[in-house]
Order: C-alpha cells, then structure tokens, then sequence
C-alpha cells in the first residue's frame, strides 16, 4: 500500500522515523563518548531527549515547507529513540511494564511475554539479528560480560535486578536467544503471602514458628514456582539482633538486608573469557562459616555445595535455608543427595543419606497451577532413616487449591510452640 506522503514523492513515516534516528545517533557519537552511552545517567538521558525533539521538529519544519505531514507521534518517537539508544530498543516497553514477570527472544522475530504465569506472543520484532546482538552487548558492556564467538553463553544481572540470559551461535541455532526474567518481588513478608493466595494462615503461621524456632528448610520447586520469593518471605521472619544471616547466590535477589538488623548478602562470580577468575557458591559458602553466621541462606543449591551446605546445617547453624528445583518434597531430598554426592570428598552414600535425614527438617514445596497462580502445595517434616531412604511425613498438604494440615503432628512440636507457635488449628475438609 502506497501512502499519501509517498505518492506525492516524499519519504513513507517509516523512512522519516529512521532518519531521525540516525541523525540523532550521528549527534550524540559527536557529544559523547562511547563509555557514556554505555553507563547512561540522567544527564545523558536529559540529553538524547532534547535532541530527539530538535531532530523531530526539525523534521517537521522541513515536511511544512514541502507539503508532507509531519511525523506521526512525536512522543512516542522520543520514547523509542531513547529505548534504542539507552535502553534495550524494542524490549523496553516490556522491561517498562510491571505486569511482565518474564521476557523470551527466539531470534529477532519471535518474542514473548510472561504475565501471571501465562505466556503470549507479543507484537515486538527486530529487523534483524545484528540489532538484537547489538542491543544485547550493550546491556551486557557496563556488566563487564562478553558476548562473542569465544563467550556465546551469558548469565548476568542487570541494573534493575532482572536476569539476563542469552546464547548466540554457533550453540543457538536460528538466531540470537535470550531469556529475561524481571525480579518482580510482589511478597515480602509470610502476610503477603497469604494475602496472594499462596498458603493459608494456618500454613504461614506454622512457617513463621518454624522459622523463628530454627528448623533447617529447603524450598522446592519448579522453574517460576515462587521459590525465591518465598525464601525471601521465610527470611523476613528471621528477628532479634543476635541473628546473623548470610545470604549467597548467583545472581542477587533476596531483599534481606533492608529488614534484618545483621545480614550479608554474598554473590558468586562466574569466569572470565580466558576461564579466570571464577568464585563458585561452594567457595562462598564456605567462606560463610568464617563469617560468624547464625543461618546460612543460600538462593539456589545445584552441584556440590550442598555438601557444604548440610556440613553447615549439621555443625550449629540452625534455621538455615535454600531453594532447589525438584517436583516434590522427596524428589527433593533425593536431589540434595545426588548434588551432594557430585563433591570431591566423594563421601559413601550411607553417610550422605544420614546427613541429609539429620539436617534438613522440613521441606516447602512450591508448583504453579495451570491458571498462573503460585502454591505452597505441601510442608513435608523429615522424621529420620528407614533403612537406607530419608523419611518423613506431609504436615500439610493441598486440599481442593487450598493447603491444609494433614492430622499429623509434627515432632518438632515443642519447639514449635516455644517460638509461638498454637497447634495445628483446622485440618482436611
């Protein structure tokens, strides 16, 4: 379809939108220097605004002189521009918009949105992979992280606590992939979880008691089910001043700092290009013992400290706490088993098993029901060895989508009543 700004021998919007662009870029590689543009500031920002206005209106002043209509959506031209230049181009919008919980690119033509846990393909197309490669690198640039033949794989946080994960040929096929799941902490405290609709009073009073009482946990789950959010919750619960809580991850998302009175938080640091420099969770975890902690916390177990991390659960540091991906509390404790076997110690199984059925107390497990939402859907209580097999006992479970106790009493039921704890107040219906 030809249009009218075309049929009378001017540009189409589409060509006067990218000349503005380009003119704008030409400007700003003049003012400013690369580093700049990498590590925007207000300033920077301020700046790209107000030449993008000059350029439109410039535009605009040319198309009057010569019969054309002016540029359509003037506002939202800045926008993109600014998008373009200094944020992410055409994902912005979606890092913008605080519905999102999760951003998906399958090359430049396919990109998808996550909202409350369901999945759409969204409008949002680049003209082609170099954009997105290019757009990709500069996010990744004041991160100090490559994104190259020679480094095709990267995980990193981005200033505003999202995770971004992307993979380029030649280990993607069809395209630049990339993955970015925005922290969207809609829970801080056990209340707010309740108020969700992720577990009852009931269950977070137990959690709270729990918590306060020094029980160790693992949080299970699937990808997206909640576990971080929920650890974060359970941490919160975590009071008085002689409480020293160490938190370690990959990528910084606990939020316990600002409410616990003596918390530090650690974060791993993945190798340099040439294989240098790395520091895993397990040398942080170990370097947590050094540190005078009461509890360990650490976001996500996945490889071989985990036997770091029952070794701490076993030698005085009570209520300590981590996520793992598992579909129930048993796959759980078989996984944590498995990870903890993958150490150099190389350690029998037998004293794996029994460090395990010693350690952990209890088990949360999260799952996302097929509506979006997010559930606690069973507390399990690790009661000891039968034979060679960790045992236990579902405390409370999920019952017609809502979780209730079971009719088991926990055997850490006197500890739980010392940290305020009532009992067990309604059961299955």
């Amino acid at each position: 379809m030809v249009t009218e700004a075309a049929a009378a021998g001017g540009p189409a919007p589409g060509e006067s939108e990218a000349a503005v662009r380009s003119e704008v870029r030409e400007q700003l590689r003049e003012l400013l220097d690369a580093e700049a543009l990498l590590r925007p500031g207000p300033a920077e920002y301020e700046q790209v605004e107000r030449l993008a206005r000059e350029r439109i209106a410039a535009s605009d002043r040319r198309a009057a002189n010569l019969g054309r209509p002016p540029l359509p959506d003037p506002a939202g031209l800045t926008r993109r521009i600014l998008d373009e230049l200094l944020g992410l181009g055409p994902l912005q919008p979606l890092l913008d918009d605080p519905s999102v919980e999760e951003i998906i690119v399958n090359g430049p033509q396919r990109v998808f949105a996550i909202s409350a846990g369901r999945k759409r393909l969204s409008e949002i197309v680049f003209e082609d992979d170099e954009q997105l490669l290019a757009l990709l690198r500069r996010a990744l640039g004041p991160l100090g992280r490559r994104l190259d033949e020679t480094s095709p794989m990267v995980d990193a946080r981005l200033p505003d606590g999202s995770r971004l994960n992307a993979v380029i040929a030649p280990l993607a096929v069809g395209g630049t992939h990339a993955t970015i799941r925005k922290f969207v902490l809609r829970a801080r405290t056990l209340p707010d979880l309740v108020a969700l609709g992720v577990l009852t009073e009931e269950a977070a009073a137990f959690l709270e008691a729990a918590v306060r009482s020094g029980l160790n946990m693992l949080i299970a789950g699937g990808t997206g089910s909640g576990k971080t959010t929920c650890l974060n919750a359970l941490g919160t619960s975590v009071s008085g001043l002689s409480e020293r809580v160490v938190t370690i991850e990959e990528t910084a998302e606990l939020q316990l700092q600002p409410v616990l009175p003596d918390s530090a938080a650690l974060q791993a640091r993945p190798a340099s290009a040439e294989g240098q420099g790395g520091i895993p969770i397990r040398a942080l975890v170990k370097n947590a013992l050094r540190m005078r902690p009461t509890r360990i916390v650490v976001g996500e177990v996945r490889g071989a400290e985990a036997l770091d991390m029952l070794t701490a659960m076993n030698s005085g540091h009570q209520g300590s706490m981590c996520t793992i991906h598992a579909n129930g509390p048993r796959e759980a404790l078989s996984k944590l088993r498995t990870y903890a076997l993958m150490a150099e110690e190389a350690l029998p199984a037998s004293a794996v098993t029994e460090m395990i059925a010693e350690a952990v107390e209890l088990v949360v497990h999260l799952r996302m029901e097929p509506s979006g939402r997010r559930v606690v859907s069973s507390i399990y209580e690790v009661t000891g060895l039968e034979g060679d097999a960790v045992s236990g006992s579902e405390l409370f479970s999920l019952e017609e989508g809502r979780l209730l106790w079971t009719g088991i009493r926990p055997r850490r039921q006197q500890r739980l009543e010392a940290a305020g704890w009532a009992g067990p107040q309604a059961g299955p219906a």
